[in-house]
């Protein structure tokens, strides 16, 4: 088990979507305001860390239901949140997604040319900068002409760094049966990850993993050096998207 299924599952994070629908419900919510320039009526949608797949199944159905044909294709490192993905994308769109494990930062390899590439959930969270600028240079390689990458965000930075101020011990869950903390275990100077460590006191189970504290305005900085049109649209609180759009094929053209 990777560490970030372990942390999934210290922090109860429900992957039954019949039990999350509000995360689904708000996913449909959030596309269905979001304005995406596509030129073709056959769309192939990837979606990346898509895990039970929330975000490429709410844009799918979206984009259905105003008339377009999509192929939607969902990637994670968790094989049975892709199985949930499949059984999920039956019911609510009446296909199967089709599924890989594969590293959102070489989806290059799977050959696939799509038309929206898009990262939901705050999957962001997980990714060093240098990660993330593979997974743009990734998509850049994955996407057709005229394609677009759009990642959903949260500017955690503002929120916990700011705004609340950095916990170094962090309750997460507390109740008889489980009391749950995070614990800041070290600092990243040269990937800038911060560690904490998840420990169950009542079962001793624990888990560490690196999160980065992201603001829209590094995600921005680095897919405006991929692509010449990059917008952010705000849904809710610090909740955004970045839009990218334009490939730049000749990156040393920001510099004029």
């Amino acid at each position: 088990m990777s560490e970030l299924s372990e942390v999934l599952e210290l922090v109860e994070w429900e992957e039954d979507i019949n039990k999350s629908r509000n995360r689904y419900d708000r996913a449909l919510k959030e596309f269905s305001g979001l304005s995406i320039e596509v030129s073709k009526s056959s769309l192939t949608i990837l979606e990346v860390a898509g895990g039970t797949g929330i975000g490429g199944i709410a844009l799918s159905k979206n984009l259905l239901s105003k008339g377009f044909k999509v192929r939607l294709i969902i990637t994670d490192l968790r094989p049975k949140a892709l199985e949930k993905a499949k059984e999920f994308s039956r019911d609510e769109l009446g296909f199967e997604a089709e599924t890989y494990v594969i590293d959102a930062r070489e989806i290059h390899k799977l050959g696939i040319k799509a038309d929206i590439i898009l990262m939901y959930g705050n999957s962001h969270a997980t990714f060093s900068t240098f990660d993330m600028a593979k997974f743009i240079l990734s998509s850049k390689l994955s996407l057709n002409s005229g394609g677009s990458l759009i990642i959903q965000g949260h500017n955690m930075f503002y929120d916990y760094i700011i705004t609340s101020g950095y916990k170094e011990i962090l309750p997460e869950r507390v109740r008889k049966d489980k009391i749950l903390l995070s614990i800041h275990e070290g600092y990243d100077e040269y990937r800038g990850m911060f560690k904490r460590l998840y420990i169950d006191l009542i079962s001793g189970r624990k888990a560490e993993i690196e999160l980065k504290y992201w603001d829209f305005g590094e995600l921005i900085g680095l897919c405006k050096i991929f692509f010449s049109n990059v917008d952010l649209k705000m849904v809710e609180g610090h909740r955004g998207f970045v839009i990218c759009s334009n490939l730049i094929e000749d990156v040393t053209s920001i510099l004029t």
